[in-house]
């Protein structure tokens, strides 16, 4: 079979990652275009992955048989509908779209277009988090009894631009980012019952805010917490998952060991899962894998080939949009998402 030939639509900073795992895929796709309205970001993306660049993604929607999109999230769904009903298999970064009607016509058009659509949540896809998720679910350490996640993150000193909006980011750092907990979650431990957040600002010129806390309750019975914030004064561990069984704790714990903000893709990772049980605590795997986004487009291309669905689909991801929702409007309800 013939390497799959892929269009980047969006250069910014997010965009060298996949072009790295790309680059490792290169018997299997190649990049054919780099498309960003920024000339000078469009060029640089190209030249990292020997390219062409473009101005405008639709002039090359003829050359590619897949996009992946990396755009700001209002533009997720007229970005999806047209590269579908160009006949294009769609590798769009989380959050789906903006909001759930816009979801449900995205999911449409990709049935009736017959082409794959995978909305790119990676953690899933880490190697340390399928290690986590066997480690809790294997029955080891019992029964799951919570899930707990935070991710610190600093973006203060940084142009948020479009992530200020709410029209553009589609809500707050709960909406926009902290899917990144949820959707491993749902994947560890089943669907959600119910599911209440509080959101608010540490001083980040944004609207939506930058700081939320959630809680779940899983059908299973298990709770699941997450705490995110993009306003920390100083990032500490940037990942952390927590799992509370009856008869231990795992826990996965990732950072960059380095500026992962200017280093970006080249910037070192600490990764390590532990077990702590009344026999004291014992390291289950250690690593240096950080965002690497390998495993992950090479599922998108495994579906792309066989027809089946992914893992992270359009209906998996509207779930997660229905849940972010679901919360946030009863947020807006009681007053606990405001400063």
């Amino acid at each position: 079979m013939s390497a799959h030939r892929i269009g980047l639509i969006g250069c910014g900073w997010f965009a060298p990652f996949h072009v790295e795992a790309l680059r490792g895929l290169r018997d299997r796709a190649e990049i054919v275009w780099a498309a960003d309205p920024d000339a000078d970001k469009a060029r640089h993306i190209a030249d990292d992955a020997g390219c062409r660049p473009l101005a405008d993604y639709r002039e090359g929607l003829g050359d590619v048989d897949a996009v992946i999109a990396i755009v700001p999230h209002h533009l997720h769904h007229p970005i999806t509908l047209e590269c579908l009903a160009a006949g294009r298999h769609v590798l769009l970064e989380k959050p789906m779209a903006n909001t759930l009607a816009q979801c449900d016509e995205m999911i449409e058009a990709a049935e009736r277009a017959s082409r794959t659509l995978m909305i790119a949540l990676p953690h899933r896809y880490r190697q340390c988090m399928q290690a986590f998720r066997r480690h809790v679910t294997d029955g080891a350490y019992g029964p799951l009894c919570m899930l707990d996640a935070l991710m610190d993150e600093s973006m203060q000193g940084y142009a948020l631009g479009w992530l200020s909006r709410r029209e553009t980011l589609g809500g707050g750092v709960f909406f926009s980012s902290s899917p990144h907990m949820i959707d491993p979650m749902l994947w560890i431990a089943g669907p959600v019952r119910h599911a209440e957040m509080v959101g608010t600002s540490t001083g980040l010129e944004m609207e939506g805010e930058d700081t939320a806390a959630s809680i779940m309750k899983f059908e299973s019975g298990a709770i699941g917490m997450t705490r995110h914030t993009w306003g920390s004064p100083r990032s500490n561990t940037w990942y952390t998952m927590r799992a509370m069984c009856r008869d231990g704790w795992v826990t996965l714990t990732s950072t960059p060991d380095g500026d992962f903000f200017n280093e970006g893709v080249r910037c070192p990772w600490k990764t390590r899962i532990t077990a702590l049980t009344a026999n004291g605590e014992m390291t289950l795997l250690e690593s240096d894998e950080g965002l690497d986004l390998r495993p992950e487009v090479e599922h998108f291309l495994d579906c792309v080939e066989s027809g089946a669905e992914p893992q992270t689909g359009g209906r998996t991801a509207r779930a997660i949009i229905a849940l972010v929702e679901g919360a946030y409007a009863r947020a807006d309800a009681d007053g606990a998402n405001v400063p």
